[in-house]
């Protein structure tokens, strides 16, 4: 029994440094002091070692961002994580024309008022091209990136 527990005790010493955690250190005073040492130890091991795993799974999720750009003329934007669709929004008159991209339907055109008219595309390396004519638009590019 005493060379389990020392053996046991040994491998939470080891643990614990390795893992930098701050749980109290197991010490062998009697067998009863020893056996709650080592249950005190095991629980805060097991509360940092949930903290940790819950924390890096939050950090490791995908998350789901948007850009919004002034169209004027042609528009060419940076490469995204992975875009999931872009709008394209035309003022006309007292409402507001949208066009919209996804990946699958890679290009739309939304005209507007007096020949104006707006483009928008989704290249295969994930940037957005936007062109409006006569008349400025905004362009939202709603992206994934994974680990924020």
């Amino acid at each position: 029994m005493t060379r389990e527990i020392l053996s046991l005790t040994a491998t939470l010493v080891l643990i614990q440094s390795a893992a930098g955690q701050a749980c109290p250190k197991v010490t062998y005073i009697n067998p009863t002091a020893t056996i709650q040492s080592l249950v005190t130890s095991i629980n805060c091991l097991i509360d940092t070692t949930e903290r940790n795993r819950t924390a890096k799974a939050e950090t490791n999720k995908a998350v789901v961002l948007v850009d919004a750009f002034q169209v004027i003329g042609p528009q060419h934007t940076r490469a995204y994580g992975r875009v999931l669709l872009a709008v394209l929004a035309l003022p006309s008159g007292n409402t507001t024309k949208t066009a919209l991209a996804m990946p699958d339907n890679r290009e739309a055109i939304v005209p507007g008022a007096a020949a104006a008219e707006c483009k928008v595309k989704i290249n295969s390396d994930n940037t957005v091209d936007a062109a409006c004519n006569l008349t400025g638009g905004t362009l939202y590019v709603v992206y994934r990136v994974c680990g924020l």
